[in-house]
C-alpha cells in the first residue's frame, strides 16, 4: 500500500499527496502540483520542500488551473488505490526557478 504524506493549507484544511513526491524532492527534483480547499474555496500551486511545503501562489480555482496548465514542465502522474495524482517536475533548480519567476511576480 503506497504511503501518503500530509500538509495543511493556510485555512487549516489537511491535504494528502503520495510519499513518492517526498522521495523525489529528497533526490533533488523540483515539483509542483495544485490543490483546492473546499473550506475557503481557494486553489493553490504547491511545491514540496525537504521539510514542509511552499505555497507558491493562491487564487480562484479557474485561475490556478489555467496557470498550472501553462507551466512548461513535464507532467507526471501516480496511479494507486488512492486515485490519480498529477504533478509537474523540473530536472534542475534553474529550470524550476525560470518557471517560478514567470508566475510569481
Amino acid at each position: 500500500m503506497p504511503q501518503m504524506s500530509s500538509y495543511k493549507l493556510p485555512c487549516g484544511t489537511k491535504k494528502f499527496y503520495p510519499e513518492k513526491l517526498d522521495y523525489l524532492t529528497r533526490k533533488g527534483n523540483y515539483l509542483l502540483f495544485h490543490t483546492f480547499s473546499p473550506k475557503n474555496k481557494m486553489a493553490y500551486i504547491i511545491s514540496p520542500k525537504q521539510k514542509g511545503m511552499d505555497i507558491i501562489v493562491e487564487g480562484p480555482p479557474s485561475d490556478i488551473v489555467n496557470l498550472y496548465e501553462s507551466i512548461g514542465l513535464d507532467e507526471h502522474e501516480i496511479r494507486d488505490e488512492h486515485g490519480v495524482f498529477i504533478y509537474k517536475q523540473a530536472q534542475t533548480k534553474e529550470e524550476f526557478e525560470q518557471v517560478f519567476e514567470k508566475f510569481v511576480r
